[in-house]
């Protein structure tokens, strides 16, 4: 009967132990996915018609770079999505890069709406 009663016990705390684990990596994983692939707050966004090429203002603590930055196109809306967050630990500071329309998969001569937020200062983009 001891033996039936410490076997129990055992597979008692080993199912309460693995379901904590799982839930621990759900939770880690869940974290993860806010961190990436979210909507960038630009400092700025300019076209240049004759050159065909756009241009986003951002901000940076030193690791960012300009593959780091999806173009998602819906209709005739765009948000510029950050893939990569920027892990370095400088003061926040203004950085721009510059993309051909083809690489953003923009019409030139048409009208589009900007679903990113704007902010005035490098300091408030990381804000919530």
């Amino acid at each position: 009967m001891k033996k039936v009663r410490d076997k129990i016990r055992f597979s008692t705390a080993r199912n309460i132990v693995f379901t904590a684990a799982a839930i621990l990596v759900s939770f880690l994983l869940l974290g993860f996915d806010r961190q990436q692939n979210r909507s960038e707050k630009l400092l700025g966004l300019s076209f240049d018609d004759e050159k065909k090429e756009v241009t986003i203002k951002v901000t940076s603590t030193g690791c960012t770079a300009k593959n780091d930055f999806q173009f998602k196109v819906r209709g005739s809306v765009i948000e510029i999505i950050r893939t990569k967050r920027d892990e370095c630990k400088r003061m926040p500071f203004a950085t721009s890069f510059t993309y051909s329309m083809a690489e953003t998969g923009l019409v030139p001569n048409k009208l589009y709406t900007v679903k990113n937020k704007f902010t005035t200062s490098p300091d408030l983009a990381n804000m919530p």
